[in-house]
């Protein structure tokens, strides 16, 4: 993770109004967003969600509303919810982002031996 990446993360109080004084508005690109969903852990499996290839897209709009489209291990996950509060939790201090929403798909359907990283695939014996 590079400095820039790391003080983007959590701007001082400060810096943030200065910034805007300048005109310029400090925004979370989608590596700075995804590395943030890196710290979301299925609570089931404990891997991080982005490894588990649950994520498939984030989108920020003008406004700051992030729009992050995933989708769990099972349609019936009883921690959805979970899920749904700590993906919050590690995007809204994020720089340019305003408000949170989370839309869980179902298509395609989660496949570990397709999706998942390298990594994972090896920790949950799927080679």
């Amino acid at each position: 993770m590079s400095d820039d990446q790391v003080g983007a993360a959590g701007p001082p109080a400060e810096a943030a109004p200065a910034q805007a004084e300048r005109g310029t508005t400090l925004r979370a690109s989608e590596e700075m967003i995804r590395d943030a969903l890196s710290e979301v852990y299925d609570p089931e499996i404990g891997i991080d969600v982005v490894s588990l290839g649950l994520v498939y897209g984030v989108d920020l709009d003008e406004k700051g509303l992030l729009t992050v489209e995933m989708t769990l291990t099972s349609p019936f996950c009883p921690l959805a919810s979970i899920l749904e509060s700590q993906v919050h939790a590690v995007c809204l201090p994020l720089p340019g982002i305003e408000n949170v929403r989370v839309d869980l798909v179902w298509d395609p359907p989660w496949d570990p031996r397709t999706m998942a990283s390298d990594e994972v695939k090896l920790e949950l014996g799927l080679y």
